[in-house]
């Protein structure tokens, strides 16, 4: 798996994750993702800052294939986070998706994120989770993640915050990292495609 940083022309790609995900939910009564937000066109431009400010990411296969996506960035929303928390060294993860027929990479792509940003000096990498998607919250809390608080948010539909140490590092001077794609540190089987074959997943991680 290589991960890569998105270009303008992946935002299709991104979008039809995001309904593929979305339905997915559905299926299973979860809301989330259900309604753009706050509207489609202020969704999409949302997503295009990110791109062209080279903080959303695309993993690959070695084919071509995409096979998930995820933005990680340095903003903290004052509306979410404190004016300590705010002051100390963190990057922020959103929009991880997973498509269905990678189930299980979220994993992956969480200890990049976190490798990521541990190597650029950062102590936490967050995440706002969808406020009552419970399952989701059990998934980062079973992947490191410690639940910071809950808020409840009229206008925002992500209010439960989590954290998880970024990865540490001992040189005292952050490493800049090279804008060029990287190759996912995955602990996925060689053989996982034959072995999904054979035993089909039963339960697929919330991403």
């Amino acid at each position: 798996m290589i991960v890569e940083q998105a270009t303008i022309a992946d935002l299709p790609s991104i979008l039809a994750m995001r309904t593929e995900a979305s339905e997915w939910l559905a299926k299973r009564g979860i809301s989330q993702w259900a309604v753009a937000w706050p509207n489609p066109e202020a969704q999409s431009e949302r997503i295009l800052r990110s791109i062209r400010a080279g903080e959303t990411w695309m993993v690959r296969t070695d084919a071509g294939d995409t096979a998930a996506t995820v933005a990680l960035d340095s903003f903290s929303d004052p509306q979410l986070w404190t004016p300590d928390e705010q002051a100390e060294p963190a990057m922020y993860l959103h929009r991880l998706i997973v498509r269905r027929k990678y189930s299980g990479l979220g994993d992956d792509v969480i200890d990049w994120a976190c490798d990521r940003a541990g190597k650029l000096g950062n102590r936490w990498v967050r995440i706002d989770v969808w406020t009552d998607n419970v399952g989701l919250h059990r998934y980062y809390e079973n992947r490191g993640f410690k639940h910071v608080r809950t808020l409840d948010l009229a206008d925002y539909p992500s209010g439960a915050l989590f954290q998880r140490p970024a990865t540490e590092w001992r040189s005292e001077t952050p490493r800049v990292l090279a804008e060029q794609p990287e190759t996912l540190p995955t602990k996925r089987s060689l053989f996982e495609p034959f072995e999904r074959a054979l035993w089909p997943v039963l339960q697929e991680a919330p991403i």
